[in-house]
């Protein structure tokens, strides 16, 4: 092939590139936006719901979103996990379906997704019960903007923290609470999940990771943070069972219109602004004092999830006392249920918790 030719090539290809890195840098710059429910003709259902807001709750402006085909469908608030990785698109990647029975809440806890500014202070001081009263003025929120009642909790990682401990306090706002990798005793469950990975890296004869765990030793620790990597426990699957990795997750998200580029900067930076409610997530032990509640409970685990250990969430519903609880395992997954198997989770939550919103209706 002629030099001329080759180099006529090279070039289409760096044009290609540059046009599609413009492309999408112009479209990082553009405001959210979310679809509307639509009917066959393309009109807007008349009582469905489909807005993108924002709300000042405790002083902070948060990112609301609020989808439902139906106002007259129970509302289920989607507690995101991180702290500061709010996972919106990838909800309405896997379980959109559930927009169909539920009227679904997608809000950005502060300092995470939308909700965290780059341009204010960092918090200097941040506590567990802050996120808790944000998640009151939220229900409060919601309640009268669209008339409801009670409404679904349901939790992922971490917060199933702030989660099950408004609905210990409030059960008189809450249906039932549904928490998916629930913590329960977090010290112990990081204990578990370094032991994991020592032994996985040992058994791959992984020396690097070995060394690197040896080297941090197992928590707790005086220096440094008691988590285990997240990135070896991703590697080994205890994060992860099903094709899935925080790459491919942030590949999916990429291509939403709920995305743009506050997005990419809270997944660059979020860590930053979380630090101190991080630190108090490391001490959280849950199933010694927290153990009574006036709604039924239900808590998800992944068989294979060692991100937060399943046994140990496990042990604290059996001694959790409600007026209905029932533990479910998903089979296939490690740390994250909804996205790796959706469709089972979307049936359980149909099937399993949307009968008891029906019958308070």
């Amino acid at each position: 092939m002629p030099w001329r030719v080759v180099g006529r090539i090279i070039l289409c290809g760096i044009g290609f590139v540059s046009l599609s890195a413009t492309g999408f840098a112009i479209y990082l710059l553009m405001p959210i936006s979310t679809p509307q429910f639509l009917d066959p003709q393309g009109h807007a259902l008349p009582h469905s719901i489909a807005v993108v807001e924002r709300w000042t709750i405790n002083d902070i402006p948060q990112s609301v979103i609020i989808r439902g085909r139906d106002l007259s469908n129970p509302v289920l608030i989607w507690v995101h996990g991180g702290p500061g990785s709010s996972e919106t698109p990838v909800v309405r990647h896997f379980n959109a379906p559930l927009e169909d029975h539920f009227v679904m809440v997608y809000w950005d806890q502060r300092c995470a997704g939308h909700s965290l500014n780059l341009f204010g202070p960092r918090p200097k001081s941040v506590k567990i019960d802050d996120y808790v009263a944000d998640l009151g003025v939220l229900i409060t929120g919601l309640q009268n903007r669209l008339h409801c009642g009670k409404v679904i909790l349901v939790a992922h990682s971490w917060g199933t923290v702030p989660g099950i401990l408004y609905t210990e306090r409030h059960p008189e706002n809450v249906v039932a609470y549904v928490g998916i990798g629930q913590e329960a005793d977090t010290p112990e469950s990081e204990k578990r999940s370094y032991a994991w990975v020592m032994n996985q890296a040992l058994a791959r004869g992984d020396s690097n990771a070995a060394a690197r765990l040896a080297l941090i030793g197992p928590p707790p620790r005086s220096n440094g943070s008691d988590w285990t990597p997240r990135d070896l426990l991703q590697r080994y699957g205890g994060q992860f069972h099903a094709d899935l990795s925080v790459p491919k997750l942030a590949l999916i998200s990429a291509t939403a219109s709920e995305v743009n580029w506050r997005d990419v900067a809270a997944l660059l930076f979020a860590k930053d602004y979380n630090e101190g409610i991080e630190n108090a997530e490391a001490k959280v032990i849950l199933d010694n004092n927290h153990l009574r509640f006036r709604v039924p409970i239900f808590f998800i685990s992944g068989r294979f999830d060692h991100t937060v250990d399943a046994e140990l969430a496990a042990r604290y519903l059996d001694r959790v006392s409600a007026p209905k609880k029932a533990f479910i395992w998903f089979e296939n997954s490690a740390h994250n249920p909804p996205f790796e198997e959706p469709r089972h989770f979307n049936t359980t939550m149909i099937e399993k918790v949307l009968p008891l919103a029906r019958r308070v209706d």
